[in-house]
């Protein structure tokens, strides 16, 4: 077109498709950014004993078929130093 208003138009166009990509870039931080605070806040409001671990489990007994390790210093004179 006469006047370069074709080329206008093309550049114009580029810019559109480079702002709709950062503004979904954008968009996709600011879900992830929420959704972790919102999983954070969950967590945190509940009374698990998540960092104070205890013994308190209550685990069957081993069968009697279990192999124990021996007790005290192995026999391997330093193999897997």
């Amino acid at each position: 077109m006469p006047g370069g208003r074709d080329l206008d138009r093309e550049s114009g166009s580029g810019l559109r498709v480079k702002l709709l990509i950062a503004l979904v870039v954008v968009a996709a931080a600011a879900a992830a950014i929420v959704a972790n605070l919102l999983l954070l806040g969950s967590a945190a409001a509940n009374n698990a004993p998540v960092g104070r671990l205890s013994p308190r489990a209550h685990l069957p007994a081993a069968p009697h078929w279990t192999v124990r390790p021996p007790t005290g210093q192995p026999h391997d004179e330093g193999a897997d130093d």
